[in-house]
This record gives C-alpha cells, structure tokens and sequence, in this order.
C-alpha cells in the first residue's frame, strides 16, 4: 500500500493507521528559518523528512503521529562560531473539523475549558499537514542556539571568559575589593 503525501483527503482515512511521508522543502524553510534569531538565524542545509501515521478516530478526529528530520546551520549565539545540528522530532497532533456556525448565530462564550483544549482544526475535505509541522519546527528550535546544541562540547566563549578570570586584577580596583569583603 502506497503511503500517504502530507497532504491527503479526509475520505482516504479509516480508523486502521495509515503511513504518511513526505518533506518540507528547502525553499519553504529558507523563508521562514532565517530570522528566527536575527541577523544570525539558522540556514537549512536540507529538506525536513518527515514519516508518520495517520488514522481516523471513532469520534471523526484525525489523529496524527510523526516524526521529522532537519539539518541546519547555525551561529552560536555566545562565541558567534558557525555550526551543524541534526534535528530529529517526534510530534502527535489531533485534528478536528472546524464547525461552520452562521455569525449571526454564533455566540463568544469563553470558559477555562477553552484554555486547556490543546487541538487543531481543519477546513474542507484536504488536510495538509505541511504547515502543522512547519510550526513544529519553528517551535523545535531553540531561540538562543549555543555551541551545546550543536554537540561540539564547550563554547569558545566559556575559555575566553576563564581566561579573563585568570588575569590579574588591577591594583588600582584593590581598596574597592576590601570594602566588598567587609561589607559581606
């Protein structure tokens, strides 16, 4: 059996899961990765892969299960030096039809029920699940990316700031130093 695009018909769907795949291009993160932390951003290297299953719940929900894979560039917000990191993400979404309601008899009733409901809607026959993990991907990433995230280990910034702190003070800040010690 041939596996589902990220974009499917709702009628294709029974409550027996079925397999999805398929990418979010290079061209569609290059627009909305870049300025995530300003003028420094993180530049995709690849496609995001993403696989899963999909499946139709007996209360007509959709239920989606998948997982995806990234490579980005990025500079280290601490010692500026470029790197590479590998993503990969696993994430469950539960979709529900949107309900039509005539604005005339539609009715804003806020409750602290609404708060807490953690589901997304979809119109129409076709879901498209493209922007869904877009917005995961945004949200997988981190808003200050450190040489940490990238697995090279220590920051450069980290030996810099330890050899600042080896240096020798200067003898003219050494009457301030006492009156710290006396005041603590």
């Amino acid at each position: 059996m041939k596996a589902l695009d990220l974009k499917f018909r709702v009628d294709d769907l029974n409550p027996s899961q079925k397999e999805f795949a398929g990418e979010l291009p290079l061209a569609l993160l290059q627009t909305c990765l870049p300025g995530m932390v300003g003028d420094l951003g993180y530049r995709p290297q690849t496609a995001a892969t993403i696989s899963g299953q999909v499946y139709l719940s007996a209360g007509g929900e959709v239920v989606v299960t998948g997982e995806m894979t990234v490579t980005v560039d990025f500079d280290c917000t601490r010692c500026l030096a470029p790197r590479t990191v590998s993503l990969t993400s696993s994430h469950e979404h539960v979709l529900v039809k949107r309900r039509r309601e005539r604005e005339a008899d539609a009715e804003l009733v806020v409750t602290s029920d609404d708060a807490e409901v953690d589901t997304e809607t979809y119109q129409g026959d076709e879901i498209d699940l493209t922007e869904v993990f877009r917005q995961d991907l945004v949200l997988d990433l981190p808003m200050n990316p450190s040489c940490e995230l990238g697995g090279t280990g220590d920051c450069e910034f980290d030996e810099d700031t330890e050899k600042a702190l080896e240096k020798p003070m200067d003898p003219r800040w050494a009457p301030l130093l006492e009156l710290k010690k006396k005041m603590n």
